[in-house]
């Protein structure tokens, strides 16, 4: 059985543990005998590998994996198990090393690995794009409306503005005789004529 971790090879192991899962939402639904699963998909793989790391590089192995540990980003993962080869990317979430006396090139150690997803692509860059182009066009007539609406508004705060003197007759009746004046300015001249031709 052997197993390689972003290039350093894992190949004295005592076992490889897999652990693979499903994850359910469970809803009661009242009446029913038990509930309704619905399926959400499924976590992560989790993978522990035990085994012994011994020899002059084998320090260097384990600093190696303790800087995959340290470093947080995926790593590369090859594995054959009963026959069949096994590629991925895994994050070392877990690292436990042991070091007997007297044996300095001789470590014992567990490391747990969690499968690596990237993540989704970006959304589309318009997020209106899917939508309806009826819908914006009523949108858009909506929003009119609201202005036209305003501007009516504005204009009858202006005729409110000059209602203020409207019951008073004596603010208004001097523009008045200067609208009779001009409209009967005329008249006298008229009157003349018909007075000559009597």
């Amino acid at each position: 059985m052997a197993l390689e971790l972003a290039g350093v090879v894992l190949d004295k192991l005592l076992s490889i543990d897999v652990t693979e899962g499903a994850r359910f939402v469970r809803h009661a639904v009242p009446g029913q005998e038990g509930d309704y699963a619905q399926a959400l998909g499924r976590p992560s793989v989790q993978i522990r590998v035990r085994g012994i790391c011994y020899g002059d590089g084998a320090a260097d192995d384990i600093q190696t994996l303790r800087g995959h540990l340290l470093g947080r980003a995926p790593v590369d993962f090859l594995c054959e198990i009963t026959g069949q080869g096994y590629f991925s990317q895994v994050l070392v979430d877990k690292l436990e090393v042991g070091q007997r006396a007297g044996r300095l090139d001789e470590f014992d150690f567990s490391c747990e690995l969690t499968e690596y997803l990237p993540p989704p692509p970006p959304p589309a860059s318009s997020p209106f794009g899917d939508i309806d182009t009826s819908l914006l066009d009523e949108a858009g007539a909506l929003m009119d409306d609201v202005q036209n609406a305003l501007a009516e508004v504005a204009g009858l705060v202006d005729l409110i503005a000059g209602a203020a003197d409207f019951a008073n007759p004596t603010t208004r009746l001097p523009g008045m005789l200067d609208a009779f004046s001009g409209a009967t300015g005329g008249a006298a001249g008229a009157l003349s004529a018909i007075g000559e031709l009597l």
